[in-house]
This record gives structure tokens, sequence and C-alpha cells, in this order.
């Protein structure tokens, strides 16, 4: 049964391929609970009332189904070693008698630094096993495994909840299941005789009635008679207690105990109860209640936020050893049911919205370009209109139907609403009246427009006519038709956020520039766009203003070089639109200096120094050279022609789109058809971006380490040599995924920020700060952690909270239209195996299953789900999973493939995993993700992809709908993050996520125990992040690199060459903002930074060093040094360990204990 799912699905034609394809993952999900759970019966019907003969040991192991019930014979294996799911054994029966022991695995998380980890390939499997063996998990496991949790086999499972029984009432119990005798079978074949063991399933059924008196009586456990049919030599036994809670309420605990002794050499197979479930029906004189939890009274304001929205799901049951689920009226259900395998299918969320008229509000770029001569104004009046009668309809509802203790939390988020409205007005009324902002606000759409026709184009590859030689692209140039249909449209989340941001962008002056805005939307729902038109937007107003005022005016920053690398591509396109409108008639007074980008990142990623950037470019214009290309681009971001080395080129050039360009490498469209042919404007290297300060910089947070090594930084923020403000600092700060800038990470960023945002900010005229707009989909207790990293109080949350959770005015569950039912949505179910004696078997057997299944699907429903996503919370379990796909896996297929009468002819043909995690380099991600898109049909297809955390953003690959995560993650965030990866086009193939769990481990039992609520609830299970940028241990690692980049970056001409004498003068202003910024922050961490201060200035003063820094080692020390590297002793002490990089490790090494050097003294001894 699929919990959560109390509507039916609608019969509109439009969503028919739809439902097709839920049938598809239902296959699946069918095709994974029989090889887990069972029964799974196959094959022709047999009379197993007499003796049995074969002459064949296919006729034998044949699957068949008896006669004339059509129940299950296993003939292959014992039931035991057949299923492993929803077992009741005997009481007390030892864990060791399975044939598999259990693996006590840690739970580590994946912190290896992503520069130095190499990628896992075929050749190296040998070397990775090597590593396993000898190096610890990566981090502390913070979940150990319960030392006897799995010491027996499981005897019981039950299911708790809390019941008002009312008068003259019972409860109806229900236990079903089965179990197998054993029937002898004989070989019989020319030279022996051989008896073999079947197994015949017969239904069990066990029902009892329990009175409402005897669960008020007082008595713990209820007694009571249950009829047993099919259990005869089984001590099943349906059990009772209840416990008194509250007036006239109980909390009831039914089980399902098999407390059968076990004689002395008696198979266990005969004594077990499989596909046990429990089923209690409530009477309708009863009322079920939610189950016990917190007080509403005691939770703070963001947890009584999160159950007011999601008050209709409430919890009604808890498991034990199995998951809960209940179904019936969503107030009080009349069903509760334990569930072996649960389910739960979280509803789609659409950002389509609709006026008061029930029409569908679309929003066309095109049409706020006024590139028809459309009057811009009309539809955003439309949608803000439509908003604020919303917002009186939401009013009305919770002052007529809420319940009292909801009120008061409803008010504030309805007047998060209203303050959002008043500032969408406030946006569409600085339109009316600036007629600069105006015309950036129609070229930024105009600009947004092209970068969706843009980047919808498919790598269009270099093709060589063998005849004349001569090379052009396959398939051709051609102008864009941004004006087709579906193409251009804003969702008006997006138009929403651009509306109540606008004039906070516009104004340096603004009341509400302090505030910092957050996106919340959930994964795939466009966030990017959202904050790219503000980005659009920004840069061309500046340009309309001064177009002589070049330079960085959107800084972009990114915690993942993957992410960063992709979003690359994605601005590129919008700069290249931009560029384009600027070269056209409309573009006038855009100035002649072309909008361009940069992105800057580690030495690891990109090129740091045009020396390097040459260097590497000419191994690459050699043949079958295998040089890392560290340039990103691998087509052109305006009519995606193919880029960089061309690895089976038979003759050169070998690389084309890159050239050397006065000692630099510069970029250009290989395409001679394509405007941006003569030079692209983007920049990869450092020096390039310090020198050229494109328009927008893309970067990781960890490059801001560097600002204290790297003084011609300051170009980015406008500075020239002098420390003078040459151009505008950034106007603009954007922040995506704000949920990863917490932990040891976030505090290092919250550390640096008082500089960054010191350097963003104009002085020239008063005091200008920059804007900051952040995105996530899933955060909580942001306006702290907003405060601890940006100090700044005010924050505005887009869209604003609604009163009930799908049911908000710019994002809701996606329903048909007609009936008004729930369409597909992310489908998650849990396996929860300890019969199976160990997770990597229950790895094994989930992954086949899901493997082989989806061959005997036709069409886009096989290609959804042919692709198998296994995640891993850490690299060392990941390594495990890459033998097990390479040889258990294999093997387990031939046995399935048996079971279901096939020859190995239908065995599907798996080859490699595929790699996608933090080890493979910036060039091979991009490759990985290439291959994720190849359809089934395709020889390249990928049939398994192991991932580690890198997965959690940034991999948008629509055609990915089947993932399998094994162990829970450490973070909801995490999970929720990992799981939206597939799925993403539930309209056209909705996703199926199976997540492993450890029987082990208490957390993940936990979450097996209580599934429907964890992922009814998911988003409000999010856990709140901290970071404390000015805790002691923060301030003494990195505030002297705060304060040093400050003066080389600032400081008058000369002044910043050496850092002698201690610049008193420069930095006391300095100090005085970090000062208030910790008192802000945490003012109980004002004391220890007084103390560090103190002791970093009095260092600074009578060290009096001549230099800043040293790559290498000299006499004299440098005031800093890298942390991590090599210093010599009389460095110790005297000089300041400074980190290069945000995250918890500046160096790391692996260390081998050797008994090498005692047996060379022993062979010297002897």
């Amino acid at each position: 049964m699929l919990c959560g799912r109390k509507e039916g699905r609608g019969t509109n034609t439009i969503w028919e391929g739809v439902i097709t394809l839920s049938e598809d993952r239902t296959v699946v999900l069918t095709g994974l609970i029989r090889e887990l759970v069972g029964p799974a019966p196959c094959g022709d019907p047999i009379d197993c009332n007499g003796p049995l003969a074969f002459s064949s040991y296919d006729e034998l192991y044949r699957s068949r189904v008896q006669m004339p019930e059509g129940e299950e014979i296993v003939t292959r294996d014992r039931p035991t070693q057949r299923y492993g799911v929803a077992v009741l054994y005997p009481r007390q029966t030892p864990i060791a008698e399975t044939n598999e022991e259990p693996a006590n695995e840690s739970d580590g998380e994946n912190q290896y630094d992503e520069a130095s980890e190499a990628p896992v390939v075929p050749k190296e499997n040998e070397r990775l096993e090597r590593v396993i063996e000898r190096v610890a998990d990566e981090s502390e496991a913070d979940d150990y495994p319960i030392s006897l949790s799995n010491a027996f086999r499981p005897s019981s499972m039950g299911l708790s909840f809390l019941l008002r029984p009312g008068e003259c009432t019972s409860l109806k119990l229900r236990a079903t299941g089965g179990r197998y005798h054993r029937k002898a079978v004989h070989l019989a074949t020319d030279s022996q005789q051989i008896q073999k063991d079947w197994w015949l399933r017969q239904a069990v059924n066990l029902t009892a009635e329990i009175s409402a008196d005897s669960l008020l009586s007082g008595e713990s456990v209820v007694p009571m008679n249950a009829q047993n049919e099919g259990a005869l030599g089984l001590d099943l036994r349906l059990e009772v207690i209840s416990r008194p809670h509250g007036i006239g309420t109980c909390l009831v605990t039914v089980c399902l105990v098999n407390r059968t002794v076990r004689a002395q050499h008696q198979l266990i197979d005969d004594l077990c109860l499989f596909q046990a479930r429990i089923e209690v029906q409530i009477q309708p004189e009863a009322r079920l209640l939610p189950y016990p939890g917190p007080n509403f009274a005691t939770l703070d304001d963001e947890q009584k936020g999160m159950e007011l929205l999601y008050r209709h799901c409430q919890t009604f049951a808890v498991g034990h050893g199995c998951a809960a689920n209940w179904d019936g009226p969503v107030d009080s259900p009349s069903q509760v049911t334990s569930e072996a395998i649960p389910t739960f299918e979280a509803p789609s969320i659409t950002p389509d919205v609709t006026d008061t008229d029930k029409k569908k509000i679309v929003i066309s770029m095109a049409e706020l370009a006024s590139l028809k001569g459309e009057d811009t104004f009309l539809p955003l009046i439309r949608l803000v209109e439509s908003y604020g009668a919303w917002i009186t309809k939401q009013e009305k509802f919770a002052a007529d139907h809420l319940e009292a203790e909801y009120k008061g939390i409803a008010s504030d988020h309805l007047e998060q609403c209203r303050l959002s409205l008043v500032r969408m007005l406030k946006g569409i009324d600085y339109l009316r009246k600036d007629a600069l902002a105006l015309r950036a606000f129609q070229l930024s759409n105009w600009a947004m427009l092209l970068q969706q026709s843009r980047g919808a184009i498919k790598l269009r590859d270099r093709v060589i006519d063998p005849k004349t030689k001569v090379s052009s692209f396959a398939p051709g140039y051609s102008k864009s038709d941004f004006l087709i249909k579906d193409r251009g449209l804003w969702r008006p989340f997006q138009i929403g956020f651009l509306l109540s941001s606008l004039e906070s962008v516009g104004h340096s002056d603004s009341k509400d520039r302090e505030i910092v805005e957050l996106i919340w939307f959930p994964t795939g729902g466009g966030k990017t766009e959202a904050y790219l038109g503000l980005a659009a937007f920004s840069m061309l107003l500046r340009r309309l203003r001064n177009p002589k005022d070049t330079g960085v005016d959107v800084l972009m920053r990114y915690t993942l070089r993957l992410l960063t690398a992709q979003q690359f591509e994605r601005a590129s396109a919008l700069i290249c639109s931009l560029d384009h409108i600027r070269r056209e008639p409309q573009g006038k007074g855009l100035g002649v200096d072309p909008f361009s980008i940069g992105i800057w990142l580690g030495q690891s990623t990109t090129p740091n120094t045009n020396k390097d950037a040459t260097a590497l470019l000419k191994k690459l214009v050699k043949p079958k050279n295998d040089a890392e290309n560290l340039f990103l681009l691998k087509k052109c971001p305006w009519c995606a022609a193919e880029m960089g080395p061309l690895r089976d080129a038979k003759d050169p050039p070998y690389v084309i789109g890159y050239r050397l360009e006065n000692n630099r490498v510069g970029f250009h469209c290989p395409d001679s058809n394509c405007e941006f042919y003569s030079s692209l404007p983007i920049y990869v290297v450092d020096e390039d971006i310090y020198n050229f300060q494109p328009s927008m910089v893309i970067a990781t947070v960890d490059k801001f380490a560097m600002l204290a090594f790297t003084p011609d930084a300051r170009k980015i923020f406008g500075l020239g040599p002098a420390g003078n403000r040459v151009v505008s600092p950034p106007t603009l700060i954007l922040q995506d995924e704000l949920h990863l800038i917490s932990g040891p990470l976030g505090s290092m960023v919250g550390l640096y920020e008082v500089l960054i945002q010191e350097l963003c900010s104009d002085f020239r005229n008063g005091e200008a700060i920059p804007k900051i707009v952040c995105s996530t989909a899933t955060i909580r207790n942001s306006p702290q952690q907003i405060l601890a990293l940006f100090a700044r109080r005010k924050s505005a949350l887009f869209p604003a909270p609604e009163l009930t959770y799908g049911e908000s005015f710019f994002a809701r569950f996606a329903r048909d239209e007609d009936s008004g039912a729930l369409l597909p949505g992310r489908l998650y179910c849990g396996i929860h195996a300890p019969g199976l004696g160990s997770v990597q078997t229950t790895q094994v057997r989930t992954f086949t299953s899901l493997l082989q299944t989806p061959c005997d699907l036709q069409g886009t429903g096989r290609d959804a789900y042919w692709t198998l996503v296994a995640f891993y919370n850490s690299l060392r379990e990941l390594g495990g999973g890459l033998t097990l796909f390479q040889s258990d896996v294999p093997d387990y297929q031939r046995a399935l493939l048996g079971r279901l009468n096939l020859s190995l002819d239908n065995a599907r043909k798996i080859g490699t995993p595929l790699e996608l995690t933090g080890r493979l380099s910036s060039e091979e991600v991009p490759e990985a993700l290439v291959h994720l898109q190849q359809p089934c049909t395709k020889s390249d297809a990928v049939s398994v992809c192991l991932a580690s955390n890198i997965l959690e953003v940034g991999v948008d690959v629509d055609r990915l709908s089947l993932m399998a995560v094994v162990g829970q993650p450490k973070s909801t965030a995490s999970y929720i993050q990992i799981s939206g990866r597939v799925g993403r086009k539930w309209w056209e193939r909705p996703g199926l996520v199976a997540t492993i769990y450890n029987p082990s481990k208490p957390r993940d039992r936990s979450h097996y125990e209580r599934f429907r609520t964890y992922h009814e609830r998911l988003y409000s299970q999010v856990e709140p992040t901290s970071l404390t940028p000015y805790s002691k241990p923060t301030a003494d690692r990195a505030l002297h690199a705060v304060l040093a980049a400050y003066v080389r970056l600032v400081a008058p001409s000369g002044q910043h060459l050496t850092p002698s004498p201690y610049p008193e003068d420069l930095l006391r202003p300095f100090i005085e903002k970090v000062r208030a910024r910790v008192a802000l922050v945490d003012e109980l961490e004002i004391d220890s930074s007084e103390k560090i201060l103190a002791r970093r200035i009095s260092e600074w003063t009578n060290w009096q060093r001549v230099d800043w820094h040293c790559w290498v080692i000299k006499d004299d020390a440098p005031l800093m040094r890298p942390a991590g590297n090599y210093a010599p002793p009389n460095w110790i002490g005297h000089s300041w360990a400074t980190p290069t990089s945000m995250r918890n490790v500046d160096a790391e090494c692996q260390v081998e204990i050797s008994h090498r050097y005692s047996s060379i003294e022993t062979e010297e001894n002897s």
C-alpha cells in the first residue's frame, strides 16, 4: 500500500502518459517487494499432495505454484535464506545461525578534500581495495551500532497508537503471514537418486477482538483469545499492552510475537512466520488520536510554524520492528497497519499559479521585454492582484476555521505574505517612476529569454568532410527563435521575487538594502533563474547609469566546485546574451566594453596564472596527450559548438576554441558563423580576472582564504594599486545553497564576511553596502544563520510561508485539472532487513532486483528506470559497493533469473559502474554527467552510478528516476537534496527512491519505524544549522588572516608591500567593525575575541617581519606561512600559520605502520 496517498489519481487524458509511467514504477517496486519480503509465486501449478520425483535438475528447481491455491513453492533455497524482511523467528534465535555474519559498519561522513582525491577507475580496483583495508573511515561516527541489537533474530513486531475507546466498542485485530512446510522431493537419474527439499507456503491468519472495557481496565497486558488459522505447531500470539494516558484515553501497543520454542536439531525454517503483518480496525465509536508529541506551547516560533503547515499530517501510530501506516479520515483514521517495506509518495510541487478566475497566470519574458510592443505592467499587475486576493482569502480562512492555538503563528505567516506583497508593489512603482530601471528590467527579460533559448541547444559536434577536409558543426548554426511556444516563461515565484528585490538592488540607499533575501523553493524549482534575472537587471542598470563604470558587479558564490562549474555554463549563456543585446540597436547606452564573466577557483580546477595556462594549452595541442583540461569550456555558450581538446582527432587541430593571445589563453567560438567567433567574453585564469574585471565573477567560498596571499584580488572589488576606489564595487552578492554554509566551513566563511562586505561597500558618497541574495531548498533557523554569517538582522524568505504545506500561492501540490486528484510524485520506500544478516547482502538483493526488473518495461518506462544511482554516505562504503557490483550482483542475478524460470540470456549486462564523487577531476565530472544522459538505447548507457555527497547539489540529469540510498544520510537536508536528483521531470518519469537501513544502527531503525511520519513532514524534519565565526578555535585559526588581507588589499601604494611597521591607523577602524560584528553576532565571544586580537596585534608589532609570506623556505620568517606546509623551527612561533582553504583540514596524509625497518635491523644483526 502506498502511504500518504489519500486521494485517487486523475483521469485527464493529459496525464495518461504519466499514469502509465507510474504503473511502470509500480512494477519495479513490486519486484523489489517480491524479492525481499515475498511471497513470489511463479510458474505452472503442480499438485503437491503426493510424492514428487523428477528426472533432471532443471525440472527439480523450476519454479512452480501449489494447486489449487496458487501458493508459492520455494524450490532452490531454504525460506530463511530466501527472505529476510518481515520474518519472525522463534524466541532467542541467535543471529550466528545465519550463513552470513552482520557487518559492523561505520557511518562516517565523506569529508575528503576534493582537490586531493584520486578517481576510482577499473585499473585501480586493487589499489582501492588496499586503501579500504588500511584506512579507517573518513570521519568520526556519531551513530555507533548497538552491540547487542542483532544478537538475536527478531521474534516480535508491534504498533503503538493513542486511542479513545468510547463505549460498547472493540478493537478488531488481525495478523497475517505465511509459513513454509518442508516437502521431500526426489531426483532420479540414471546414475543416482537424490532427495531434496521443497518448501510449500501456507497462509497464516490470526484474529482477535478486544473490548473497550478491557483496554481501560487498568491491566497493562490485556488478556484475549486469538483465532488461529494455519499456524498449527507455532506459538504465535497477538498481545496487547494498554497504558492510561489521560481521562478516557489509553496508549495501546499491539504485538505479534512468535513464542515458539525450538527443539534441538529442528530446522528453524519450520518455526518462522514470514510476511508478517498486523492490522488493527478501529470501530466507529472509538477514535484514534494523534500520537503524543511535544507541547505546542513550549515550541519556538519556527517549530510552531511547522506544526501549522503540517497540521493535517499527524502521526497516528509508531512501529516497533516494522513501519506503521494508517488509513481512513485525515483527522481520525479507521485502520492501523504494519508495513514491511513502507512507501510514501511525496506529492509533486508545481509553480503554476491561477488568478481569481481560476485561469493560469502565464508571464512571458517577451511581453515583459516589450519585444512586441506589449504593456510591461499588465501581467505584473495581474500577478500582484491575484496574490493580494489570495492573502485576503487566507486571512478569512484563518479567522473562521483555524484552531485557537494556530491563530498567532498564522497571523505571523500572513503578515510576512503582506510584506512580500508590499515589496512587490514597491517594485512595480519603482519601475514606473525610474525610466532607467524600467529599461534595465525590460532588457534583462530579453537577456533571460535569449539565455533560455541558447541554453536549450544541444552540443554541436565538429565534423570533417572526408574529401575537402573542411570542418563544420552539426547541426548547423542558426539564429535563436526565442518566441517559440513554451519557452521564455517566468514561473510566478521567480517574477514575484524579482519585483520584491528590484528596488533594493537599484537604490543603494533603499531601506530594504540591508535585508538579506532568501529564495526558498524545492529542488529543481527554478531558483537559479530567479537570481540570474536579478543579476542581469543589476548589471544592465549599472551600465545604463554609467557605461564607463565597468568592473565586477555580481559576485556569485558556491561551496562545491561541481556546482560552480555547472552554474558557470548557465551564467556564461546569460553573459553572452547580455553582450548580444549590447551590440544591438536596442542596447544603445550600454557602452563599448563587453559584458563578461570569470570563474575564480583553486589551481586544481582552473589555472591561476597565465604562465600555467599557456603551458597547459601547449600540452593540450599535442596529439595523444593525457593532460587534464582545466579550461572548463566544452562548448560555446551561445551556439553550443564543440570546444576544447579533440581527443579522437587524427589530424590537427587537436584543440579548438582555445588560443594563445599575448602570453595568455583566450577563448572564441570555433564556428565562423557564430557572432562570438572572434572572442568569447569569458575568463578562467585568476590573472585575467584581476586584469579584465569581468561583470560577473563566480567563485567558491574557499577562494576567500587566498585573499591574504593575493593582493591583486583587490581589482575584483574595484580598488586600484593605491587602494583607491577606481570603479564601483560589486553591487550584488549571490550565495547559492545557503544550507551548506554551516558547521566549520560556515564558521570560517562567516569570519571572512566582515572583510568581503567591507570590500564590497562603496564609501565615496556615504556608505553603500552590497545587496545579498541567498537561495536554498532545505534550511531551518535561517534568520539566526544569516545573522551569524552576514551580521544582518533583517532577512526575508520568499515565497513567504503559507498556512498549509502544499497550498501556497506560488507553490502547490500538482493536481489533475478536472478531478483535483494528486498527480504522481516521488515515491520513497524503506528497506530494513535484519534477517539477511548484513547490509551488504541487502544491497546485493536490492540492487539486483532494481536492475533486472526494468528489462520487462518498454519505451520511456524502461529508460526512466534503467540507470540506478546508488548513494553512499562515505567513500569507504562506496568502495565496498563497487566490489558488490563487480562480483556479488552478477552472481545473484543468475539466481534471480532461475527463480523466474528465465535463461541466463535474459541477464542484464551491467557493465562497469560510473563513479560520481568529489575525487573526480574537474574535467571528469562533466563527462560523467554526459554519460548519465545517454538513454538506455545507447550502447554506452550507464547501468549503475556510484555517488557520494557530491550528488547533493548541481547534478541535474532529467532522465534519472531510480535511486538507492545506502544508510540514512547524516542530515535531512542532505537526504532531500540527494533524493531530489531523481524524478525531477515527474510528469514524464516519476522517481523511485529505495532507502536501505542498517538494522544495527538506532538512527536508521528509528527512521524506518517512523517512515511515514518522517517523509510526510520531510521539510519540517530539516535540522537547524549552526555556525560560530567568532568562537575561539575559528578566530584563533584565521582572524589574523582577515586583518592581513584587509591591509594588503586596501593599503595605499607602498604600504601594502611589507607588513612592517604595524599599520595601526589603517587597521583601527576595521578592527572596530570586527568588534561591532562580534557583539552583534555572538556577544559571549567578546572577551575571547579581544584576547586574540590583542595577541595578534602584539605579535605583528613585535615581530617586525619584512615579508608578508614566502612560498619557499628562507632564513627570515615571513608574517604568514601556509598552514599545513612544512615550516623550519625558527619559523614556528614567529610566523602565523594561515589557512589557504576554508575547509577544516589544511593538509592530509596517510600513515602506514611498516615492519620493514625491524626486518632490516634483524638482517644486519644476524
